[in-house]
């Protein structure tokens, strides 16, 4: 992805850095855990669900002292965030250009959510579970650099797939966060916010007219915890241990043996016409 997104890259990390300081229980870090959520959102905007994280995760936990010291981690989050733009303000830009300049950057990406209104909102979530992009158009090219021209040879029709995709994470995350929802509602409490916050993530990014599948970067983190927790309550909960063990230890190979030397086509083409 840091080919294609860096700054998704440093939104994750921060969203990873502040899961791990509100889970620490300690109140000491609750300054700290502002500032790097104003952090994450500074990277990206779609980092803006750290901000209901905390929330969910104390009031799970009925920790009144977190709630009540909430309002402190949102206006270190906010001040962070203008901070961020320090160089703006030293260019001589006021207040009131920030605030515009908010609104401005609001306002592009609502037209550009108006301006992809005829793609299908759900398709961020097909990508996810699939590595399906949508259908494509496939043409190939004679390039004659004699006759400095280029000719079409061929063409075709098919779908573009998503060359990162990893079909042992990627949708098994996503029912492993419904599934770990579900176990936190009943029994683990203090999991909820993980995979609640994950699915928020998802649901927001899918109803954008135009998504991209990185979009989800700082909410996957969540949705591997989440795979990890269910995994190892299937672990322990199992009547054979060896047999779970095993089936777990192939299932890690076979990530990583996937994640190392698997890589997806741009396309898979589904008819040919000749020119």
């Amino acid at each position: 992805f840091s080919t294609s997104s860096m700054l998704d890259i440093y939104a994750t990390f921060f969203a990873v850095m502040s899961l791990l300081l509100l889970t620490s229980r300690k109140e000491e870090v609750i300054p700290l855990l502002g500032v790097t959520m104003g952090l994450g959102i500074s990277c990206k905007w779609t980092s803006a669900f750290l901000l209901i994280l905390p929330v969910l995760y104390y009031a799970v936990r009925h920790d009144l002292r977190g709630m009540k010291l909430y309002p402190l981690c949102i206006f270190l989050a906010a001040l962070t965030y203008t901070a961020s733009y320090a160089g703006f303000f030293y260019a001589g830009h006021g207040l009131h250009d920030f605030l515009d300049l908010q609104l401005k950057m609001l306002s592009f990406h609502q037209q550009r959510h108006l301006m992809a209104s005829g793609i299908k909102p759900l398709r961020i979530l097909l990508v996810f579970l699939t590595g399906i992009e949508g259908p494509t158009q496939i043409q190939t090219l004679l390039i004659n650099t004699d006759a400095n021209n280029v000719t079409t040879i061929g063409s075709g029709s098919g779908v573009s797939l998503y060359w990162a995709y990893n079909p042992l994470t990627w949708p098994i995350s996503f029912s492993a966060s419904i599934l770990a929802l579900y176990y936190s509602v009943r029994k683990d409490r203090d999991m909820m916010p993980l995979p609640l916050a994950f699915l928020l993530l998802l649901s927001s990014s899918a109803s954008l007219g135009e998504p991209f599948v990185w979009y989800l970067l700082p909410g996957l983190p969540l949705a591997y915890i989440s795979l990890t927790y269910v995994v190892n309550k299937t672990h322990v909960e199992s009547t054979n241990k060896t047999v779970a063990t095993s089936i777990i230890f192939l299932y890690l190979v076979l990530i990583v043996v996937w994640s190392l030397f698997v890589r997806l086509p741009p396309y898979l083409e589904m008819s040919k016409n000749a020119s």
